[in-house]
């Protein structure tokens, strides 16, 4: 397979899928960029460093299959583009064997998440799981005991080591702001 065009990897935020991509694929794809869509969905229980080590044998993986060689450019939604910076920041820190042009971050907590702390508070805590629970996450799924969340809440240890691997200077960073709206339960 003959790649022109720098690859656009895509990885899904948290408790999200693959398939939030739907109507973003098509414009890519319409530019002649190939598009390698990482989903982690069925990685229940795993770990932000988890994520970022099958992201980072998923683009391996890509990469061999296709034979392409060159640099890609990663999208990531929200907890996605922490993962994205886990794998570079953090685990390719040292050997900076993934050749990246940019990461093109959609609303990413980048020093933890307020709400995962917010979610944890034993006061007001129960009340917005239930504010938020089919808008901002899926029906049934606790954030108090949802190991990600507890990853990403200001302060702790993967926060930290997020933190203090620092930007990679070979990498561009874009950062863009997002929200939910119109609450649509099917963003998710």
């Amino acid at each position: 397979m003959e790649i022109r065009d720098c690859p656009v990897i895509l990885v899904h935020g948290w408790k999200s899928h693959p398939g939030i991509w739907k109507r973003f694929i098509p414009l890519l794809a319409g530019s002649s960029l190939p598009v390698w869509s990482f989903g982690y969905d069925g990685l229940n229980g795993a770990s932000l460093a988890d994520l970022a080590a099958a992201l980072e044998q998923f683009i391996r993986e890509k990469k061999d299959e296709t034979r392409y060689e060159g640099a890609i450019d990663i999208v990531g939604h929200c907890m996605g583009t922490c993962v994205s910076r886990y794998m570079l920041e953090v685990l390719d820190r040292e050997l900076q064997s993934l050749e990246v042009r940019q990461l093109i971050g959609l609303g990413p907590p980048n020093n933890g998440s307020s709400i995962a702390e917010l979610f944890c508070d034993p006061i007001h805590g129960p009340g917005k799981i239930r504010e938020l629970s089919g808008s901002f996450f899926p029906h049934g799924c606790n954030p108090v005991t949802d190991r990600i969340v507890q990853e990403f809440r200001p302060g702790s240890r993967r926060m930290k080591i997020l933190a203090s691997a620092g930007l990679r200077p070979d990498i561009a960073y874009r950062i863009i702001l997002t929200e939910n709206r119109a609450r649509d339960a099917g963003f998710f």
